[in-house]
């Protein structure tokens, strides 16, 4: 009975992954109640409850799950995160596993990796064609920092595979090193470096050697903190073009936050060339009118919408933005539109003009 009730589960975790595959879910959630282990997938964004499952075999599906991640199955008291590889699992990607202690049982998250033959390329991101033309224009540049902001979940680490991939394609023989905290998705001709504070390998640690590995183009995954910061912006001033991303919601936030973190103004006019701002609105599904989403269609999960694609403000460094952050201008003076020009919603009404996404839509990413 033991080894039926072990294959059951087996079979009920290889059917949950494959179901959130074909959804086209990014994460996977099994949350422990007091009734019933719910399931979740999020897709384009948003979570969908996809399960409800008796509560007695949430233990064993998150023992199963720990096996696949390479797991401690008998620790439930403190979080854990592994990994569950394509090449030796069978699935269809690789996935990242995470585990939480909570007062009902072990919670689970699985991140659903994308690879290089899936992800998206610069011209497939959605931006506006002039907007691609000023990113590919500075992609061409040999110095200087481009730095891409939003909120979690905005797309951020996809725009800059996309920016990479465009360099590849543009730039043959450069040398380009990436610092990652994963990796998410294996690009060949990039060294690709993965982040591991357990075993000291930070950002700063990582960044300092890299320099001396000859690159002329880096790619950190995220400035979290003011060594980072100081180290990118150095990296700027001395030959190489730098691509990143930060968690700020607009060009001027994301300056002013650099200034903050202790990176004179003076090297920072001289190093950034320019501040993606970002953020993901979900299209209209095409299978099904807007207003047949109630009755479910499949393509959708019956939400009417089937696919993100990205709206941006994109700020290049001008003499009037200059000398405005050598003056140290706040970040009401510097969001003025004479200094960053353009805004996100301004970019929105391209799609709702074309009627490929809805004033809803726009209101539940941007605000009222």
């Amino acid at each position: 009975m033991p080894e039926q009730q072990g294959a059951g589960v087996v079979d009920l975790v290889n059917d949950l992954i494959g179901r959130a595959v074909a959804a086209r879910a990014s994460d996977m959630h099994f949350e422990p109640g007091d009734e019933a282990v719910r399931v979740r997938f999020r897709v384009d964004g948003l979570l969908h409850d996809v399960e409800r499952l008796p509560p007695a075999i949430g233990p064993n599906i998150v023992a199963r799950l720990k096996v696949l991640g390479g797991l401690l199955t008998y620790r439930t008291d403190v979080p854990q995160e592994g990994a569950i590889a394509r090449s030796r699992s069978g699935f269809p990607c690789d996935i990242r596993v995470a585990t939480f202690p909570t007062v009902r049982g072990e919670r689970v998250v699985l991140r659903l990796m994308a690879h290089a033959h899936e992800f998206l390329g610069l011209p497939d991101l959605g931006h506006d064609a002039q907007l691609q033309q000023r990113l590919e224009h500075a992609l061409a540049l040999p110095q200087g920092l481009l730095l891409v902001c939003g909120p979690a979940g905005s797309g951020k680490t996809t725009t800059l595979y996309a920016l990479l991939d465009h360099v590849l394609k543009t730039r043959p023989g450069v040398s380009i090193l990436a610092v990652e905290d994963p990796v998410e998705i294996g690009l060949d001709g990039i060294t690709q470096v993965q982040i591991e504070p357990a075993r000291g390998l930070t950002y700063p640690v990582a960044l300092r050697s890299l320099l001396r590995q000859d690159p002329q183009v880096l790619m950190i995954g995220e400035i979290r903190d003011a060594e980072t910061a100081q180290i990118v912006v150095e990296a700027g001033l001395t030959g190489h073009l730098l691509l990143t991303t930060m968690h700020s919601g607009a060009p001027a936030e994301a300056i002013v936050r650099l200034r903050e973190m202790g990176i004179p103004a003076y090297q920072l006019t001289s190093t950034l060339h320019g501040v993606l701002a970002q953020r993901l609105l979900r299209t209209v599904c095409a299978a099904c009118p807007l207003g047949a989403a109630k009755s479910g269609c499949p393509q959708c999960l019956g939400t009417g919408f089937t696919g993100r694609t990205a709206i941006g403000q994109f700020v290049e460094m001008t003499p009037a933005l200059r000398q405005a952050i050598l003056d140290g201008a706040d970040v009401a003076r510097l969001a003025a539109p004479e200094l960053c020009p353009g805004s996100l919603r301004a970019d929105a009404d391209r799609l709702l003009q074309s009627a490929r996404t809805t004033v809803e839509e726009v209101q539940q990413v941007l605000g009222a």
